[in-house]
């Protein structure tokens, strides 16, 4: 019987098959589910035996409005959960946490956080391997694509930590994966999961003229319209009910200002020079990443070990990939012809990343992160149309890559002295109490840490405009009813502003890379 698909409005159609001709699905390379659990599960347990110490600093903020959220005496009461740029993440990182606490475990937030993004990193894994075997009809292909994207750097990195980045990532891969399917074209799903995606963040929008392009490319305007219908349909009133719950009755912003939401520092460059030289590093950042200190922890014999033990990796992938044309289809034109829209969709996708983010912030390289599954789907394209049968050289890039990226870089970062925040709270843990005040001006972000992993204190903001006065009388107030009080340095700063600091006494302080922490315990 001929394939039946959607009647479509205008556009390419997919041809059905003829009769006795096997389909699409029937092509495909079937493997055992064990082998195609086997990367994303490796990659779920070294994700989960490395998790990175050196914290993206959004993600204990998270943690902080995650764990204060039922206290309305807090900053971060519940409806700063919600923010436009992730719009649910905080909400769904609460739920997760409290279902946890329900239980009767009672982890911390930023370990849940991390455990959320370690599963579904492992996931997009997982969804990313089985597509592209379906799209490149090659296990070797396939398993070698999904290796570089689970040990690239950034990916690998932020996988293990806090962030609204890799669930978003998550999504988009689902998108493509349903998008790509043979089965029948599903605008429905598609819209679903890129509303998913864009629920957790707001780069995931970008997503959109791909998605729109694959649709066309496959079932025309209808599919499209469908598309756009039902992700409108979402996306718009649940942003609306998120600027309504956070700005409540005040609305000091219109819906647009709220939805266009940025930091001060955040801004467009046209530098054309210096964005291109910035954006061409943090693509090969993408993938590699390293840092200066990697000899502090491993010395000069491990260094030689980790390359040794390259060698022999390399050596043993070289043999075992000697096994993939029996995983490997013999590909004819009607299966070509049937991928035709993947480099396009691909392109467009990468594209629009490419182009926003050359002029958006283009140091950040952790944006890049919702660009990076259509660079292996366009790499994937292009080795399985033109590269030889000789591939031995992609298993061995990623063998290299992910050992590099150990030893320079996720290693390092999941020791807890790397992190200098991170250090200075665990040092001032015998010092503090929960009889201890802590007197600051500007929440900074080593407050952040510092206040985050010394949860038994208490933090009080004093009002600049008020002046050290206010400070002094305050802080004298709390010492008088016997709570140990500290201040750290912008409230020092402002007690020297406006005089003499001699209730000032010893301070703890840690000086690294030209970085300061300093605190000071307060006299009576």
């Amino acid at each position: 019987m001929a394939t039946k698909v959607e009647e479509n409005s205008g556009g390419p159609q997919r041809a059905p098959a003829m009769r006795g001709e096997p389909s699409e699905e029937q092509r495909q390379p079937h493997l055992p589910w064990w082998k195609n659990a086997a990367l994303p599960a490796a990659a779920l347990l070294i994700y989960a035996v490395l998790p990175t110490k050196n914290y993206y600093w959004d993600g204990i903020s998270f943690a902080l409005r995650i764990e204060h959220a039922g206290n309305p005496n807090s900053r971060f009461f519940w409806p700063n959960l919600i923010h436009p740029n992730h719009l649910f993440y905080n909400l769904l990182g609460y739920a997760v946490w409290r279902v946890i606490a329900a239980i009767g475990f009672h982890p911390r937030a930023l370990y849940v956080l991390q455990g959320i993004n370690i599963v579904a990193g492992a996931a997009c894994v997982w969804v990313l391997q089985r597509t592209l075997l379906r799209l490149t009809g090659s296990a070797y292909l396939s398993a070698a694509l999904s290796a570089i994207f689970a040990f690239s750097a950034l990916f690998w990195k932020y996988t293990t930590d806090a962030d609204a980045y890799i669930g978003s990532v998550f999504f988009l891969v689902v998108a493509f994966a349903i998008l790509s399917s043979d089965r029948r074209l599903r605008p429905i799903p598609v819209a679903l999961a890129h509303c998913a995606a864009m629920m957790l963040h707001q780069l995931a929008l970008l997503f959109f003229p791909a998605a729109a392009l694959g649709l066309f490319l496959k079932g025309g305007w209808r599919a499209v319209w469908r598309y756009v219908a039902l992700a409108a349909a979402i996306t718009l009133p649940a942003y609306y009910a998120g600027y309504r719950l956070q700005e409540g009755a005040i609305r000091s912003r219109t819906f647009l200002q709220w939805i266009t939401n940025h930091t001060p520092d955040s801004s467009f460059t046209f530098n054309l020079l210096r964005d291109l030289a910035i954006s061409a590093s943090s693509y090969v950042r993408l993938f590699f990443g390293g840092t200066g200190h990697a000899l502090h922890y491993f010395g000069p014999v491990m260094m030689l070990a980790l390359i040794l033990f390259a060698i022999v990796l390399t050596i043993l992938l070289v043999r075992l990939v000697r096994y993939r044309n029996e995983l490997h289809l013999q590909t004819d034109r009607s299966q070509r012809d049937a991928h035709f829209w993947l480099p396009p969709v691909s392109a467009v996708w990468l594209g629009s990343y490419l182009v926003f983010l050359f002029f958006w912030l283009p140091q950040n390289t952790f944006y890049k992160l919702f660009c990076l599954p259509a660079i292996v789907f366009l790499a994937a394209y292009f080795l399985r149309r033109y590269a030889g049968p000789q591939r031995n050289r992609l298993a061995l890039f990623a063998a290299v890559m992910a050992l590099a990226n150990f030893a320079l870089y996720i290693y390092p970062y999941s020791r807890p002295d790397y992190n200098q925040s991170l250090r200075f709270a665990v040092r001032m843990r015998p010092l503090w109490s929960d009889r201890t005040v802590v007197y600051y001006r500007v929440f900074t972000v080593d407050n952040w840490f510092i206040c985050y992993f010394n949860p038994e204190t208490t933090w009080k903001a004093m009002n600049e405009n008020a002046g050290g006065t206010a400070l002094t009388e305050a802080a004298a107030q709390d010492a008088t009813r016997g709570y140990d009080v500290w201040v750290d340095t912008t409230a020092a700063e402002l007690l020297a502003e406006n005089g003499p600091t001699n209730h000032l006494g010893n301070a703890q302080e840690d000086d690294y890379a030209k970085h300061r922490i300093r605190f000071l315990h307060w006299i009576k």
